[in-house]
């Protein structure tokens, strides 16, 4: 039987976007800022093709009094609003939503987002993200909290390796 050679693990320190942000640059608190949002009836309907998922409710009428954008839209925007702050690429580990009130085409959208909490595991870093959206009138549309843990690799690794961007793409939906 041949001997397998020993595998080396490095963490990703760099990629196309310059250094990666490490845990302990990322501080429990930290206000990541404001981003405003608009849905169009486009992003709708692209958004219904990606999930097959054609209800009348996104394209006609509802008992919202029009149109409404799936529940699903509201993944990206917080994404956008991370990845200005933070040059990061984790695994998503856990991620809650509560859709309060519907999102409608063609409203301005108001998302903030903070850092809540961050800890080690089992020798693997986590962050915990909150953000919240409202509407032009102030009302919350929605609310999100998201976790991530920086690199399956444990943190004990050097901090040495070159990767690629896997995060968000320049073209918003």
């Amino acid at each position: 039987m041949s001997e397998q050679p020993e595998v080396s693990r490095a963490r990703v320190s760099r990629d196309e976007h310059g250094d990666r942000t490490t845990f302990e640059e990322i501080e429990v608190g930290q206000d990541l800022g404001v981003l405003e949002w608009e849905v169009t009836p486009e992003m709708i309907e692209k958004q219904c093709e990606m999930d097959g998922d054609y209800d009348a409710i996104y394209m006609l009428d509802s008992v919202f009094g029009g149109p409404v954008a799936p529940p699903q839209i509201q993944y990206r925007p917080p994404r956008w609003l991370l990845s200005r702050n933070f040059n990061i690429r984790g695994v998503f580990y856990r991620w809650e939503m509560e859709n309060v009130n519907p999102i409608r085409p063609n409203e301005p959208i108001t998302l903030r987002g903070k850092v809540s909490d961050k800890w080690i595991a089992k020798e693997r870093e986590f962050v915990e993200f909150e953000f919240t959206a409202e509407d032009s009138k102030g009302e919350t549309l929605f609310i999100t909290r998201r976790v991530h843990v920086l690199d399956m690799t444990s943190r004990s690794a050097p901090r040495d390796g070159v990767g690629i961007d896997s995060g968000v793409k320049k073209e918003r939906i």
